[in-house]
């Protein structure tokens, strides 16, 4: 038997507006997070799964909406991938924080394929099955079950064929993993602080096949990857 910490919960700090006063700061911690996606997996356990459900030399548009996408890293990795591939791909990024949306059009200049969209992911402007792929990062652990239940079920229903949704794994050694990097590569208070209560407030995998289940969603199934990520993936 495993030892697992219990779930937590609170709020982080980047999901406080009063917090976010300092747009450098938080334009920082932003930053940070982008390298920790880009060096401890979050994009490549995306990426693996395009390759597995879309071919090289795709007929047509794909259509792609990423929900609470952060400053957007997802969506420029995926245009990356597309542009390799020689696939043609219009990336919708949704977030509603307006000051993500700000840091996301700096690091999205350079990708016309990429449209910034300010919205809820509870309730999307979007008609249901508008888009072949919806993906969505590191954004289940700041919800309650309720409404982790609640999101995934509104944002699969937009995706016409596949679904990826990735996040953490609760773990000791992954809150140890991280402590240890916020002390001698992380100094943004808001990247220290947030990181360790995410990885406390994610899922285990068993938890988010429950709430998968839960929301309606068949044919899915959850994946681990290194560094104690996992996504959650199902096609139509």
């Amino acid at each position: 038997m495993t030892f697992l910490p219990e779930r937590r919960s609170g709020k982080e700090l980047l999901d406080i507006p009063s917090e976010q006063g300092n747009f450098s700061e938080f334009a920082q911690s932003m930053a940070e997070i982008r390298a920790v996606n880009r060096f401890l997996g979050g994009k490549s356990s995306i990426l693996m799964h395009l390759d597995e459900f879309i071919g090289t030399g795709e007929k047509g548009t794909i259509r792609v909406l990423d929900v609470a996408t952060g400053s957007a890293d997802i969506p420029v990795a995926i245009a990356g991938w597309a542009r390799q591939k020689g696939i043609d791909v219009k990336i919708t990024a949704v977030d509603i924080n307006p000051n993500v949306i700000r840091v996301a059009a700096a690091h999205v200049e350079g990708y016309p394929e990429i449209t910034l969209v300010r919205a809820d992911g509870f309730n999307l402007p979007f008609k249901a099955g508008s888009f072949d792929i919806v993906t969505c990062s590191l954004t289940l652990h700041h919800f309650t079950e309720e409404d982790t239940t609640k999101f995934l079920g509104h944002i699969a229903g937009h995706a016409g064929k596949c679904c990826i949704i990735g996040d953490l794994r609760r773990s000791w050694i992954a809150y140890l993993l991280f402590y240890i990097i916020t002390v001698f590569f992380l100094r943004n208070r808001y990247t220290r602080h947030d990181g360790l209560l995410s990885i406390l407030k994610s899922y285990t995998p068993g938890e988010l096949e429950m709430l998968a289940g839960e929301a309606g969603l068949s044919g899915f199934r959850v994946l681990k990857h290194p560094f104690w990520r996992m996504t959650l993936v199902g096609c139509r």
